[in-house]
Protein backbone atom coordinates (compact mmCIF):
# COMPACT_ATOMS: atom_id res chain seq x y z
CA UNK A 1 0.00 0.00 0.00
CA UNK A 2 1.01 3.55 -0.79
CA UNK A 3 2.38 5.18 1.93
CA UNK A 4 0.29 8.47 1.39
CA UNK A 5 -2.63 6.39 1.70
CA UNK A 6 -1.71 4.26 4.90
CA UNK A 7 -0.73 7.86 6.67
CA UNK A 8 -3.80 9.35 5.30
CA UNK A 9 -5.86 6.06 6.87
CA UNK A 10 -3.84 6.06 10.00
CA UNK A 11 -5.04 10.09 10.89
CA UNK A 12 -8.91 9.19 9.96
CA UNK A 13 -8.30 6.04 12.21
CA UNK A 14 -6.86 8.36 14.63
CA UNK A 15 -9.58 11.13 14.18
CA UNK A 16 -12.29 7.98 14.34
CA UNK A 17 -11.73 6.90 17.87
CA UNK A 18 -11.32 10.39 18.72
CA UNK A 19 -14.84 10.88 17.42
CA UNK A 20 -16.22 7.45 18.73
CA UNK A 21 -14.77 8.58 22.36
CA UNK A 22 -17.04 12.28 22.36
CA UNK A 23 -20.31 10.39 21.27
CA UNK A 24 -19.87 7.83 24.04
CA UNK A 25 -19.70 10.31 26.35
CA UNK A 26 -21.75 12.45 25.67
CA UNK A 27 -24.37 10.77 24.60
CA UNK A 28 -24.33 7.53 26.57
CA UNK A 29 -22.10 9.02 29.68
CA UNK A 30 -23.58 11.87 29.53
CA UNK A 31 -26.91 11.69 27.71
CA UNK A 32 -30.20 10.01 27.42
CA UNK A 33 -28.67 6.17 25.69
CA UNK A 34 -26.92 5.97 28.95
CA UNK A 35 -30.40 5.27 30.20
CA UNK A 36 -30.96 2.07 28.28
CA UNK A 37 -30.56 -0.90 30.10
CA UNK A 38 -27.31 -2.69 28.52
CA UNK A 39 -25.91 1.19 28.96
CA UNK A 40 -26.35 2.01 32.54
CA UNK A 41 -23.45 0.27 33.97
CA UNK A 42 -21.03 1.75 31.62
CA UNK A 43 -23.20 5.18 32.51
CA UNK A 44 -22.58 4.62 36.37
CA UNK A 45 -19.07 3.75 35.79
CA UNK A 46 -18.52 7.91 34.43
CA UNK A 47 -20.12 8.98 37.31
CA UNK A 48 -18.53 7.27 39.74
CA UNK A 49 -15.58 8.94 38.07
CA UNK A 50 -17.38 12.78 38.17
CA UNK A 51 -17.46 11.72 42.07
CA UNK A 52 -14.35 10.38 42.67
CA UNK A 53 -11.79 12.37 40.05
CA UNK A 54 -8.74 11.49 41.93
CA UNK A 55 -9.30 7.88 42.62
CA UNK A 56 -7.23 6.02 40.21
CA UNK A 57 -9.77 2.84 40.24
CA UNK A 58 -12.13 5.35 38.93
CA UNK A 59 -9.82 6.39 35.93
CA UNK A 60 -10.65 3.52 33.55
CA UNK A 61 -13.22 1.27 32.32
CA UNK A 62 -13.49 -2.45 33.76
CA UNK A 63 -11.21 -5.02 32.28
CA UNK A 64 -14.63 -6.03 30.19
CA UNK A 65 -15.18 -2.84 28.36
CA UNK A 66 -11.11 -2.53 27.74
CA UNK A 67 -11.34 -5.85 26.11
CA UNK A 68 -14.43 -4.88 24.46
CA UNK A 69 -13.03 -1.52 22.63
CA UNK A 70 -9.44 -3.19 22.27
CA UNK A 71 -10.84 -6.45 20.30
CA UNK A 72 -12.86 -4.24 17.97
CA UNK A 73 -9.55 -1.74 17.34
CA UNK A 74 -7.08 -5.17 16.86
CA UNK A 75 -10.05 -6.84 14.53
CA UNK A 76 -10.09 -3.69 12.44
CA UNK A 77 -6.59 -4.09 11.46
CA UNK A 78 -7.15 -7.27 9.61
CA UNK A 79 -9.43 -5.00 7.44
CA UNK A 80 -7.03 -1.61 7.13
CA UNK A 81 -3.69 -2.15 9.54
CA UNK A 82 -3.37 1.52 9.33
CA UNK A 83 -6.79 2.67 10.10
CA UNK A 84 -6.80 0.44 12.94
CA UNK A 85 -3.02 1.54 14.49
CA UNK A 86 -4.41 4.95 13.84
CA UNK A 87 -7.48 4.25 16.35
CA UNK A 88 -5.30 2.75 18.80
CA UNK A 89 -2.91 5.84 18.78
CA UNK A 90 -5.71 7.61 19.88
CA UNK A 91 -6.63 5.65 22.67
CA UNK A 92 -3.05 5.27 23.93
CA UNK A 93 -3.21 9.31 23.60
CA UNK A 94 -6.45 9.67 25.40
CA UNK A 95 -5.37 7.14 28.25
CA UNK A 96 -1.76 9.10 29.02
CA UNK A 97 -3.27 12.64 28.42
CA UNK A 98 -6.84 11.45 31.26
CA UNK A 99 -4.01 10.09 33.32
CA UNK A 100 -1.90 13.04 33.71
CA UNK A 101 -5.03 15.79 34.09
CA UNK A 102 -6.29 13.44 36.83
CA UNK A 103 -2.21 13.89 38.67
CA UNK A 104 -1.85 17.35 38.48
CA UNK A 105 -0.53 18.24 35.14
CA UNK A 106 -1.12 21.78 34.36
CA UNK A 107 -0.96 21.08 30.41
CA UNK A 108 -3.94 22.52 27.92
CA UNK A 109 -5.24 19.16 27.44
CA UNK A 110 -5.23 18.75 31.37
CA UNK A 111 -6.82 21.87 31.89
CA UNK A 112 -9.76 21.23 29.06
CA UNK A 113 -10.31 17.58 30.60
CA UNK A 114 -10.36 18.57 34.01
CA UNK A 115 -12.59 22.09 33.22
CA UNK A 116 -15.44 19.41 32.13
CA UNK A 117 -15.42 18.15 35.58
CA UNK A 118 -16.42 21.62 36.55
CA UNK A 119 -18.80 22.05 33.80
CA UNK A 120 -20.59 18.56 33.22
CA UNK A 121 -22.39 19.79 30.24
CA UNK A 122 -19.08 20.48 28.10
CA UNK A 123 -15.70 19.69 26.42
CA UNK A 124 -16.46 15.84 26.07
CA UNK A 125 -13.85 15.49 23.93
CA UNK A 126 -11.05 14.93 26.17
CA UNK A 127 -8.42 15.28 24.17
CA UNK A 128 -9.07 17.70 21.04
CA UNK A 129 -11.09 20.49 21.76
CA UNK A 130 -11.89 21.09 17.95
CA UNK A 131 -14.39 17.75 18.38
CA UNK A 132 -16.38 20.54 21.48
CA UNK A 133 -15.75 23.11 19.31
CA UNK A 134 -17.41 21.89 15.91
CA UNK A 135 -20.46 20.40 17.66
CA UNK A 136 -21.09 23.36 20.12
CA UNK A 137 -19.58 21.68 23.71
CA UNK A 138 -16.97 23.60 24.05
CA UNK A 139 -16.10 25.67 27.09
CA UNK A 140 -12.70 27.62 27.75
CA UNK A 141 -10.71 25.82 30.17
CA UNK A 142 -10.44 28.29 33.35
CA UNK A 143 -6.39 28.70 33.37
Amino acid sequence: MDIAVSLVLGVFGHIFGAYMFYFFHRFIFHGPLGKHPILKQWKALHTRHHQRPSDPGAFFFPWWVNLAVWTFAISLFFVSPSFSIGMISFFALYAYRHRRAHTGSTSKAAAHHMSHHNGIKTNFSGTYPFIDILHGTYEKAKS
